[in-house]
């Protein structure tokens, strides 16, 4: 084999049996994974971030089994679409479902984000204003604003 080149062996066909499987833990999966969305939404909405930090190794492990069963889904093409129109059609409302929640989760993590990095630029502005020494100019106005003073933020504790 040479550096770089991929040999890609093709995945044997699935049969309708195996599909339906398939379909039933994608089904488990992203209910699932729906629900820890829509939990850590809620959590970060009320502000309790510890919590929502601790429900990022499930949302981790089921994004993850997430996406294996997607990729598996789309190579089983032919015996996915011979499964029951019921079967499918839940599939296709779990998935927008699925899609809002995450839409609303990316949202408010989003907001979340940006009200905790203003609210850290006004701490290190403030305590690099107070650090900054009072000297004035040959006018006898202050010199220009300080710039804000270096952070470190742990996120261990």
């Amino acid at each position: 084999m040479h550096a770089g080149r991929h040999v890609h062996t093709p995945r044997p066909q699935l049969s309708v049996e195996e599909a339906a499987a398939l379909l039933s833990r994608l089904a488990d999966t992203v209910e699932r994974l729906t629900g820890v969305v829509v939990e850590e939404t809620r959590l970060v909405r009320s502000g309790a971030y510890q919590a929502a930090r601790a429900l990022e190794g499930e949302k981790g492990a089921l994004s993850s089994r997430y996406m294996l069963d997607v990729g598996a889904v789309s190579g089983a093409v032919d015996a996915i679409a011979v499964q029951p129109r019921e079967q499918l059609d839940e599939m296709e409302r779990m998935h927008a479902a699925f899609r809002t929640a995450l839409d609303e989760n990316l949202a408010v993590l989003g907001t979340a984000r940006s009200v905790a990095e203003s609210l850290l630029r006004g701490v290190s502005e403030e305590i690099g204003g107070r650090a900054a020494p009072k000297t004035y100019d040959a006018r006898g106005g202050a010199y220009g604003r300080p710039a804000a003073a270096p952070m470190a933020l742990s996120r261990t504790s």
